[in-house]
This record gives structure tokens, sequence and C-alpha cells, in this order.
């Protein structure tokens, strides 16, 4: 393989790398930040949606639950992230190593995405259709205009530049 391959491949996995490491990012553990901004988030969704005070029962519990089954998944993004960082960061890059742990960091984003998935269909569990139509609509938004981009002040759930939806 020519050298130009090999830097391709390196490339490639850092990409990776990278994206993964920002679409898996833990939350804080211990509140701070992250936390004030899922509740304001949270809280604006539960606005936007019109929820009953019965259904943001059932969604914080349902929140929670989520959280504390996506820690083991968010440690092993972790531990996959260091993985691949030390195979780039050897002397000499195995790329076998290199393209193992990206594929690593695939298939775990892979479950991650399962995971909140699950999620959200127990969400739409509660929701009436009303409410089921408005989170379609803000999910498909989010697909359309991409998340982070300067675009949440302009959404139904407001918020200015940099708040957080969730």
């Amino acid at each position: 393989m020519t050298s130009a391959k090999w830097f391709g491949v390196a490339v490639l996995s850092l990409g990776t790398a990278a994206v993964t490491g920002w679409a898996v990012a833990s939350p804080d553990q211990d509140g701070g930040p992250r936390a004030a901004w899922r509740a304001r988030g949270g809280q604006r969704l539960a606005q936007y949606l019109g929820l009953t005070d019965q259904q943001q029962a059932q969604w914080k519990t349902m929140r929670q639950q989520q959280r504390e089954q996506m820690k083991p998944l968010l440690e092993e993004g972790r531990t996959l992230r260091r993985k691949l960082q030390q195979a780039l960061g050897a002397s000499q890059p195995d790329p076998q190593a290199v393209g193992q742990a990206t594929i690593d960091l695939k298939a775990h984003r892979e479950k991650v995405r399962a995971q909140r998935d699950q999620f959200r269909q127990q969400l739409a569990g509660i929701l009436d259709p009303q409410q089921k139509q408005k989170l379609d609509a803000l999910q498909q938004m989010r697909r359309t205009m991409g998340r982070g981009h300067g675009w949440r002040g302009a959404g139904p759930l407001g918020g200015g530049a940099g708040a957080p939806l969730s």
C-alpha cells in the first residue's frame, strides 16, 4: 500500500474518531452546565409538546432510566476512542489496528443510536397524536437543519444561540 493510501486511512480514522467523540460525548455526571441545559431543554420541549403533568412525570422517569442505561455505553465509547487514539499515536501506526478501532467505534455509534431510537419510541408511546405530530416535525427539522449550526434560536423551542435542545 502506498504512503498516500496509509495517509488516507489515518485521516479517515481521525475524522471518524472526532465525529464519534463529539456525537457521544458524555454529559456532566455531577450536574454542571450540561445538566442545566438538559433541564431547560426538557422544559422547553415539554412546553412545546403541551405535556400534561402525568406525561411530564412519565417522561422524567424515562429520561432518568435512559441516562442510567447510557452510562455503560458512554464509558465504552471513551474506551474505544482511547484505543483508537493510542493506535494512531504509535510511532508507526498499525493500519489494521487503526482500522479495527475505527470499525469498533462505528459499531458503538450504532448501539448508541439504537438506544436513542428506543427512547424516542418510548416517549412517543406516552404522547397523543397531536403531540406525536409536533415531535415528528421537530425531529425532521433537526435532521434537515443540522444540530449545532446556529439555528437553535430560530426553532420552535427557542433558547437563543448556543442553547441546547435537550
